[in-house]
Formats: C-alpha cells, structure tokens, sequence
C-alpha cells in the first residue's frame, strides 16, 4: 500500500467527522464563536488606533504648551483641543433619576428658565399668581356688590347713617350700606379641611408630575404639561362669605394718627399673614345656625332697649349709646362660636342662613340708628348749596354726632383651599383625565408604574423638599412679569394728570412710574437710602421671605415711603407698615382722591396703593409694589378699601 492511500486512510475519519458537525445543530455554536472572535479582534485593533492617535495628540498639546509657555499664560487663550468640538450637553447634563426634577436639564442656553421644565414652572407660577391677584383684587370690591355675588340680601349690609359715604341720606334707611370692608381675613385650607399657612402647591404638582413621567417617559413635555395644568385645576377653589355688621366705640370723631393707633392696638396679636383680630371688630364672622339663635335672643333686648333711649334721649344720649353698642359686640361675640359649622357647609346654603340672619339684624340697627339720628344727630333733610357749604354742612353733621358714634362695620373672609401631596385627600387621590390611555398599559406585566406605593410616594417627598433654588436655579424671584415703562410711557401717563396738580404730587408720580419694573417684591423690604443706586435692588440673598423670594427688594409700605422720600424728601418717619401709614397725612374720602394719595388695607393681606387717576370706565388707576406680580407694577384696581389720605399739597 502507498503512503498516499495511508494518509487518505488517516484523514478519512476527521473529514467525516467534520462533516457529520457541520450538518448538525452546532455548526451555529461554531460559527458563532469564530464570529465573536473576529468582532473582538477588529474592535480591538480600532480602540488601539485611537489610543495611539490620542497620546499622539497629548504629547503634541504638551509640547506645543512647553514651547509658548510664557506667551500662552500672558494671553490666556488655550484650550484643551480634545474637548472643542464636544456637544455642550453631552458631559454636562446629570442623568435622569427619580427624585431630579429632569426637565430642568433640558435647556437651550444657561438660564434654567429657557430650559423645558423652566417654562413650566413660570407659566404655573404666573397662573397662580394670577388667581391670586384675582382673589385679592375682590377684596376692594364694594360690600354691596359683594353681596349681590353670594346671593344676599341688602340688608345684610346696612348700617347705619353715614356722613362721610357719598350716596347716603339721612332719612333714607335702604341708603345706609357700608361702603368697605372693616377686617379681611384669609384661611387657606389644605385637601383634608385644616388651616395652613402656605398659599403654594405649584411643587408638590410638579415633583408629582416628574415622578410619574419618570416611570413612564420623562421626556414627553405634552403629557407632562397636561397633568400639571389638570393637577392645578383640581386642586385649587376658594369662597367668600360676608361677616354680620357690627359696631365699635365710635370712629367718626378719630383723626389720622387716632386711627392708626386703635389699627395697631387691634393688630399687635396678629402673626403675619394671618387673620387680623381686634377686640370688637373680629368676633363676628359667624352665619352658622347658632349665629341666628343669638340674633334672635338679643332681639327683644334690642326693640326694650330702642324704647328706653326714645324716652330718656335728653337725660343720657351718650350713656344709651354705648349700652347699644355693647349689646351689638355682645351679639357679635356670641356668633364666633358657629364658625366651624358654618365654613363646612357649601357656599350657597351658607349664604341663604346668612341673609336670613343679617337681615334681621340689620333692619332692627337701622330702626335704633333712625330714632338717634332724628333726636341726637339734627341732621337737615337735603343739603342745598355750593360744594364748599356742602362741605361744611357734612363736618357739622359730624360734630353734631356722639363721640362714640359708629355707623356699622362688616367684615369679608375668604377661605381658600389649596390641596397638596401630603393631605391625606391630597393631589394623589384626584382622578386625572390626562392618564387614563395609559392606565391599560400600566396593568402589564412589564409596566414600571404600579401606582403611588412607598417608592413612588418617597420620590416626591425628596422631590418636593429639595432648594429648587440651589439644585434649579427656580425660584418665586424668577418669575417677574413687569417690565419697566418706557419714556414714551411715562410721559402718556403725566400728560393725563391735571394741570393745576401741585408740583410735589407730579415729582412723585414720575419718580414712581420710573420705578416700574425695577424693584422686586421683598415681604418686609425697606430702602436703606433714596433713589435705586445703593439699595441693590435684585441683587440675590441669603434668607428668603415667607413666600420663598430671594432677591432684594421693597413690599408695599416699603415702596411708599421710599417713594415719598426720594422724591419729595418725605420720609414719613420712615413708616414701616401699612398701619403706620394710616396716621399719615390727612383724612379724605375716595371722591377726593388726587394723583399721589394713599389708599390703605391694614388688615388681612395688608396693602397700599398710590392713586394716579381715574379712567374713562370709572376704575381706578395706581402704582403700587406688587406681590402677586413680584415687581413695582401700574394696575387698574378696584381697592375699596378703608383708609384715604392725602400727603402732599
């Protein structure tokens, strides 16, 4: 046998070997093993390329840097090479997590405002300062008009006569309606029915939001926007209701500086931003049932009591007077105990007790309040005559009034409820149409979302109580909407003033108006000298106030008395509140407001204006540091509020 027949003979088995693997199952266990293999080495010569041309690269960087050492470091324009034609975003922008709010990561340029969940935020910041400006600009609203809104009687709101509110006859008892609210009372109340301090659940809404699409896709602006406008819908409301009138121990006869000294003695008790309580004035606010029970008890004590005083007038005028008047504060008293029961009900069955209750009691004032004006007060019929002698007629009006005469007070509460994560019927539990495609998808096993477990709930916690400032760059400051007014502007504005206003009022009407937009809202804020310069007005620090904004600036008395120091060199004393400002200038009525008078609400959410003029629709145009839009601001307002005074010549 030849050696080519025996090596055929000895390669035979192999071949048939080979042939028998190839046909069977792991012929793709084979070819898969090599084809890795392949793929490692080709990867592998490629990453040793780029390592070569790296550390090429870097030895020449170094070389050059050793060369022009001292020429570099004078100009200072080198840069590492490798990293110039990187993305910006692609090493600087922190992965997504849970508890991040991711959409702020998001953006076209540095300013955490450009960037996708920037927007967000401003817009629902600016929706809800918008309600509020809403809700607070309701409260300047008259009584009566008030009144008509919830349905109630006008009796509800009368008093008794008046001479210092326009439209009010002395014989005309329906005429007699009390032109403002005394006290306005905020309650903000949280999903479960409890009182709380914060007015804000635009983060709760938005670490809510953030979570979910996290577990979801957290890059789906369109669902994100969607939750969070539905959440901010379903989880806001607010009512008012109207107090029953009451009385005091007189306030016709009080001067400015009487005034602000009786405000603060009533406010000295009272944390900030929350409900103002005076001796008298605040136990009044009930309509509940028990309210109407007291009504009705007082009532005969009230007809003996009117009898009394028609017998006895010459003897003891003053002496009757105050016995009414404490019987009224005793009523007043009596009706605080309701109030639980009252705020529970809704807004209209609580309206329909309340008529029925204020009407009583203010028809029975009215009668009381008829008799003492006919025998006491001696107050003519008709007033006839120039301006001037009507004028006079009033002051003697008033003089002739008892000392401890009151025409009647009422007070406006409103109760606002803002629902937030925590409450036990919080935003959680609020049915969103927003998700509900998702909710088939979510039943799959696969699906990331199970619901709001103790994972989910402890991501929005984190969420929610970080310093969005800090970790953002979002804060209230950021979301400023004034702008400054231009030249052109102010001077449309000045040229709307009347050409015989003195020259003080002007100075100061152009220096504010040039303030515009230039001075952030600051809850507590003064200014340290006159003018912008020096003040640092906008300039970020530390601590923040109350509401969480961060950048120096004035609230609303503060910007009055800068305003009246920096441009007429006024100081007012440096007045520090808007009670202050009430025992400044003089005492005026609202027809006689001119361009620089004050309008002032001490109590509630405590604010003050400067008058410019009124428009062709009969609103009233002013300039004032606006909380709500976060800036000094030019506004039409209705302020109806209590005090009026003029400072200037």
């Amino acid at each position: 046998m030849s050696k080519s027949r025996k090596k055929k003979g000895k390669w035979k088995p192999a071949i048939e070997k080979a042939k028998l693997f190839l046909k069977s199952k792991k012929k793709e266990s084979f070819l898969l093993f090599f084809l890795s293999l392949f793929i490692i080495l080709c990867l592998s010569i490629v990453y040793a390329q780029k390592l070569h041309d790296r550390q090429n690269a870097l030895n020449k960087s170094s070389d050059s840097l050793l060369k022009t050492s001292s020429s570099v470091t004078e100009k200072g324009q080198w840069t590492n090479t490798l990293h110039t034609d990187r993305k910006e975003d692609e090493f600087l922008n922190p992965r997504p997590f849970i508890d991040r709010y991711n959409l702020v990561d998001i953006r076209q340029d540095g300013n955490p405002l450009d960037s996708v969940g920037g927007r967000i935020y401003q817009e629902l910041m600016e929706r809800e300062s918008a309600d509020l400006a809403k809700i607070y600009d309701s409260t300047g609203d008259t009584p009566e008009h008030t009144a008509k809104l919830l349905g109630l009687k006008r009796s509800a709101i009368l008093g008794r006569y008046n001479p210092q509110a326009s439209g009010q006859s002395p014989d005309q008892k329906n005429s007699w309606t009390i032109p403002y609210f005394k006290n306005i009372h905020y309650r903000y109340y949280n999903g479960d029915g409890k009182e709380i301090q914060d007015s804000s659940n635009v983060k709760d809404i938005l670490a809510m939001a953030s979570v979910y699409t996290y577990q979801h896709n957290y890059l789906d602006e369109e669902r994100f926007r969607a939750i969070v406008n539905e959440l901010y819908t379903k989880s806001h409301s607010y009512t008012l209701s109207i107090g029953p009138v009451y009385y005091d121990q007189g306030c016709i006869h009080k001067d400015a500086k009487e005034e602000m000294l009786a405000e603060e003695a009533a406010n000295t008790a009272a944390p900030v931003g929350m409900e103002t309580k005076a001796s008298e004035e605040s136990k009044a606010e009930s309509t509940s049932e028990k309210s109407s029970e007291t009504t009705t008890d007082s009532k005969a004590n009230q007809d003996t009591k009117a009898t009394q005083e028609s017998k006895q007038v010459q003897e003891s005028k003053q002496t009757q007077e105050t016995k009414a008047n404490q019987e009224n504060s005793q009523k007043s008293s009596a009706g605080e105990g309701g109030e639980s029961s009252s705020e529970s009900k809704s807004l209209t069955e609580q309206t329909e007790k309340s008529s029925e209750n204020k009407e009583n009691s203010a028809s029975q004032n009215a009668e009381l309040s008829s008799s003492n004006l006919a025998k006491e007060s001696k107050v003519t019929k008709e007033t006839t005559g120039t301006k001037a002698e009507q004028k006079a007629n009033s002051i003697q009006e008033q003089k002739n009034l008892p000392k401890n005469y009151c025409p009647g007070h009422v007070d406006l509460t409103i109760k606002i409820t803002v629902v937030g994560f925590d409450d036990e019927n919080g935003l959680r539990n609020i049915q969103l149409d927003s998700i509900k495609d998702l909710e088939e998808q979510d039943q799959k096993p696969g699906s990331r979302w199970h619901g709001w477990d103790d994972y989910t709930i402890a991501a929005v916690k984190r969420l929610k109580e970080q310093d969005w400032f800090k970790d953002y760059g979002l804060s209230i400051s950021s979301v400023e909407k004034k702008s400054p007014l231009t030249e052109e502007e102010i001077s449309a504005y000045m040229k709307d003033l009347p050409e015989d206003l003195s020259e003080e009022r002007k100075a100061l009407i152009h220096f504010a108006l040039s303030s515009v937009g230039k001075v952030p809202y600051f809850y507590g804020g003064k200014a340290g000298v006159k003018g912008l310069e020096g003040n640092h007005f906008g300039a970020t620090i530390s601590s923040s106030d109350y509401k969480g904004r961060n950048r120096k600036g004035l609230d609303c008395s503060g910007f009055v008395q800068w305003a009246y120091w920096s441009s007429v060199d006024r100081s007012l004393d440096f007045a520090s509140s808007t009670q202050e400002l009430i025992g400044k200038g003089q005492k005026i009525k609202r027809s006689e407001l001119k361009a620089g008078d004050l309008i002032i609400q001490p109590s509630g959410e405590s604010h003050v204006v400067v008058f410019i003029k009124w428009t062709k629709e009969g609103k009233m145009l002013a300039v004032h540091e606006n909380g709500t839009a976060g800036n000094i601001s030019v506004d039409e307002v209705q302020a109806n509020y209590p005090y009026y005074r003029s400072i200037l010549p």
